[in-house]
């Protein structure tokens, strides 16, 4: 991965998929390959391989500048045992991790919220009752636009 311009997005550097790799090589493997080189090219294709949870870490390692700062913020399993140590240094990166310490914080922000200072739900795009939860979860899945913050409501 080159160098970032100006104005463009990294990737996430949080990811760990939600579906395991499939149980044989029927060659949708490259299939998938080919969706990454055209996502890391800055194509419209989103990338779902599900048999690669360390790919999110790779791209960051790569994109971060030398000698900079990686923040893991996201929630991974304690079985995950891949991290591009390699990459991270080579290139002289410091990684800084750990989970939010919720329970401290939640006091406050439920006065937040009480208050009115803060709405939780103006980041909500999709409301979907529970009668079409499977349809909502393959939308988003499916990286359909406008689903990208959903919340299910079990009122409708």
């Amino acid at each position: 991965m080159g160098g970032r311009q100006p104005g463009t997005a990294l990737p996430d550097a949080v990811g760990v998929d939600s579906y395991g790799p499939p149980s044989s090589d029927d060659g949708d493997r490259e299939r998938r390959v080919a969706e990454l080189e055209d996502a890391a090219a800055g194509g419209e294709t989103a990338w779902n391989a599900g048999d690669d949870p360390s790919q999110a870490a790779r791209w960051t390692a790569q994109a971060v500048a030398k000698a900079g700062t990686i923040g893991v913020i996201g929630v991974y399993p304690p079985t995950l045992q891949s991290y591009p140590i390699g990459t991270v240094l080579n290139r002289n990166l410091t990684v800084r991790a750990g989970n939010c310490p919720h329970r401290a914080l939640i006091p406050e922000l439920i006065d937040v919220v009480a208050a009115g200072v803060l709405d939780p739900g103006r980041g909500v795009t999709v409301r979907e009752g529970l009668g079409g939860v499977v349809t909502a979860y393959q939308e988003f899945d499916d990286h359909r636009a406008g689903w990208v913050e959903v919340a299910l409501d079990p009122g409708t």
